[in-house]
């Protein structure tokens, strides 16, 4: 199945922000749910293998845009030929943008691919997060791979790629972690504020200019998450929420 989902978020009167463009069809609707505020909601099981879901995000300067997502994705395997799942957000970005949907769950002998791509403007904010794991309780892990890629300014500031699961270069049990979770922080370009590179247990922060990115794994997703949360700053994810 086909997903297309396009959101414009545009300054308004009063310091508002206006949102003349929410379309959705395939697998996901939107719903605005607040005064800057969307949530995707999913109105079909899956992604299955083989389904390809690509979300366009503008953020015109002056404006801010919160995304979320009412519950979890989970990734299920195409029933004939083994086929991938995609989903790819496509951003432009020169107000605030914070993105931070529920996690993905990928099912046994499911491949997801999840894309970030991130354009940004000079003056432009961004707050992205990544929750993965790999298997529902009881099954064997599936397998995910996910790229992001912001530039601002049309200079690159990360690119990276991460591959968990059967199947991926890196994934050698028993340095096989089945959930993974991701915070990265740009702003202005510039030194970052906390520029320093920070570790916890399975976990770190890296800088980045004007922000930083902060990546933990393990074996329990809530865990991997609280290791996130306590390497990322705090007033840095007040963000647009």
């Amino acid at each position: 199945m086909r997903t297309v989902v396009q959101i414009v978020a545009r300054p308004g009167p009063g310091g508002r922000t206006v949102l003349p463009v929410v379309r959705a069809g395939g697998q996901l609707a939107v719903r605005r749910t607040g005064a800057a505020s969307v949530h995707l909601v999913a109105t079909a099981f899956g992604p299955l293998g083989g389904d390809d879901a690509e979300i366009s995000l503008v953020v015109e300067e002056g404006a801010r845009l919160a995304v979320r997502s009412v519950a979890a994705a989970i990734a299920l395997p195409s029933r004939g030929e083994p086929l991938p799942s995609a989903q790819r957000i496509r951003a432009t970005v020169a107000g605030a943008l914070d993105l931070r949907l529920e996690p993905t769950v990928v099912a046994v002998r499911a491949h997801h691919q999840a894309e970030l791509t991130a354009h940004l403007a000079d003056g432009a904010v961004l707050t992205a997060t990544e929750q993965v794991l790999l298997g529902r309780s009881g099954e064997e892990p599936g397998r995910w791979t996910g790229t992001t890629r912001i530039e601002r300014a049309g200079r690159p500031v990360l690119h990276t790629t991460v591959g968990l699961g059967p199947g991926e270069p890196a994934w050698l049990p028993p340095v096989a972690p089945r959930a993974y979770a991701s915070t990265v922080h740009s702003a202005a370009e510039g030194p970052a504020d906390d520029a320093e590179v920070a570790t916890g247990e399975d976990a770190v922060r890296l800088p980045l200019p004007g922000g930083w990115v902060t990546t933990a794994w393990g074996t329990e997703l809530h865990r991997v998450v609280g290791a996130v949360d306590a390497l990322s700053p705090a007033a840095d994810l007040r963000g647009t929420a």
